[in-house]
């Protein structure tokens, strides 16, 4: 009985193999050689377990043990085949490059003697080197804010020096204005002659009391 149904048990283990292997997408993978294939891997499995259930069965059961052998083996075949390649890792993305420190900005002071007549919020000539250095680094570190601080000697009444300070503060930030400084960025304060910095006993100390300061906030 097993030789004369040997052929059509290896047919039928044939037939399943084909199904067993067969997926949406038939077409041959053209990176893998015919024999990693998963219709070749299939039908080879499937004749071998079909092979396997015929000659363990017994004869009652033969052709059984012959279709069942075939389905699993088809099954396993494909399972040989299956593309175990491993996902892509993705590569890192770049860190970002670190924004760059601002620049320190360092305190400027402005001697009214140089910068400004006797009793004048009005700018010379002279000062405006140095306030054009003041305007460029603003200019490149846009992030800084600055305090324009005026300062006087205590000749005169407290209530016009404070009125002169601030008019020689704000003389100042209007020139920077000119220069590309944003008026947001920049405060400005008059004390008079509150914050002496030297005697106002002597023409030297009350020369280093009439002052214009910019710092930062």
């Amino acid at each position: 009985m097993k030789k004369s149904t040997t052929g059509l048990l290896l047919g039928s283990a044939l037939v399943v193999g084909l199904s067993g292997c067969a997926t949406p997408n038939t077409t041959p993978s053209s990176d893998k050689p015919w024999y990693q294939q998963p219709i070749t891997c299939g039908i080879a499995g499937a004749l071998i377990g079909g092979g396997i259930g015929y000659a363990t069965s017994g004869e009652s059961d033969e052709e059984t043990g012959g279709v069942v052998g075939a389905g699993v083996g088809s099954a396993a075949g494909a399972l040989l085949c299956a593309d175990r390649t491993p996902e892509p890792v993705a590569e890192p993305e770049p860190m970002p490059e670190p924004e760059p420190e601002p620049e320190p900005f360092e305190p400027v002071t402005l001697s009214s003697d140089v910068t400004f007549a006797f009793d004048s919020a009005e700018l010379r000539p002279g000062a405006e080197y140095e306030l054009n250095e003041v305007a460029s680094t603003l200019n490149n570190n846009p992030e800084v804010l600055v305090t324009i601080a005026g300062h006087t000697d205590a000749v005169g009444s407290n209530e016009y020096n404070l009125k002169l300070s601030q008019e020689r503060a704000d003389s100042v930030a209007s020139f920077l204005m000119s220069q590309g400084v944003a008026a947001d960025r920049m405060r400005t304060v008059g004390y008079g002659e509150e914050r002496p910095v030297a005697t106002n006993e002597t023409d030297e100390g009350r020369a280093m009391n009439r002052r214009v300061e910019i710092m930062s906030q």
